[in-house]
């Protein structure tokens, strides 16, 4: 029998590719949807945050007063349908990407290069080398947070640069995605040439949130302003910004803190010199 995990006073660290962050008030982690579902309906009242795989996530170092939720091991299922792929959102980007190329499945190779799950990808529209999440998506199934089962076609999402206009109230569940048959060679080759992009242009093997900022909408890119800005060369207690790319922070040490401090530095320099403000792509939680 499947079973749900629910834990009280649990250390998010574990949950933060950071490797840092406080205590959740409550975790929750059901197996499938039935079981979140009726988490929900006994929960109505509580207020909750929802993660993935941790990557983008920087938790504070006093906790979270919210319940956490995390995806379990069924909303990972990934599985041909008649026009595609069907994947929870809780099933790894690169996971999927492979399934696809074994599957003989094109314009999926784009998600081996970023981290994080689908359901994340969904909400942010995430994308790298020319193609983003509005490119495959055919249909998103989602739970709101009192419990009601909603399903959206793609014409009734907005997807724009880094965001939809789904609502924060739904918990996404399923993604379908659309099929464009091509050669396994084919497909191959254009993972190889992003794994290649991103080992060579990206830091790896270090503590870090994936990319901090998104690029803002003027013709500098958010790494050039941080260059410009000089923000490259800040260092705050054990954190910085990754020599390999300096939109990035790499980070060695134990305090959330110093990573949020970091960026609104960040923020503060660029807005004061080139009346920009960079927006996170790092979403943070929990009590100042």
């Amino acid at each position: 029998m499947h079973k749900n995990i629910y834990k009280e006073n649990y250390s998010l660290s574990l949950h933060s590719w950071f490797g840092t962050g406080g205590k959740a008030k409550k975790f929750f982690s059901p197996y499938n949807e039935d079981e979140l579902i009726k988490y929900l309906k006994e929960n109505v009242s509580e207020k909750i945050i929802i993660i993935g795989s941790g990557s983008n996530t920087l938790f504070r170092d006093n906790g979270c007063n919210q319940t956490v939720i995390k995806l379990g091991k069924g909303f990972r299922e990934i599985k041909l349908t008649k026009n595609g792929i069907s994947c929870g959102a809780g099933a790894l980007k690169k996971t999927v990407s492979e399934f696809a190329k074994e599957n003989l499945i094109s314009q999926h190779e784009f998600l081996y290069g970023i981290p994080g799950t689908m359901g994340g990808g969904i909400f942010m529209n995430a994308g790298c080398f020319g193609t983003e999440f509005k490119d495959i998506v055919e249909e998103v199934h989602g739970i709101t947070k009192n419990g009601t089962i909603k399903k959206f076609n793609k014409d009734e999402i907005n997807f724009s640069y880094r965001k939809t206009d789904l609502s924060n109230d739904i918990i996404i569940t399923r993604i379908l995605t659309k099929a464009n048959k091509d050669s396994k060679e084919s497909i191959e080759k254009k993972m190889n040439e992003i794994k290649l992009q991103k080992n060579k242009n990206q830091p790896t093997r270090i503590k870090t949130g994936g990319s901090t900022f998104k690029n803002p909408d003027c013709k500098f890119k958010a790494w050039e302003l941080i260059k410009k800005s000089g923000c490259d060369h800040l260092k705050i207690g054990n954190v910085k910004f990754s020599d390999t790319h300096c939109n990035f922070i790499e980070n060695s040490g134990n305090s959330s803190s110093d990573i949020e401090m970091l960026i609104d530095q960040t923020v503060n320099k660029v807005k004061d010199q080139f009346d920009i403000i960079l927006e996170p792509e790092i979403k943070i939680f929990g009590e100042k």
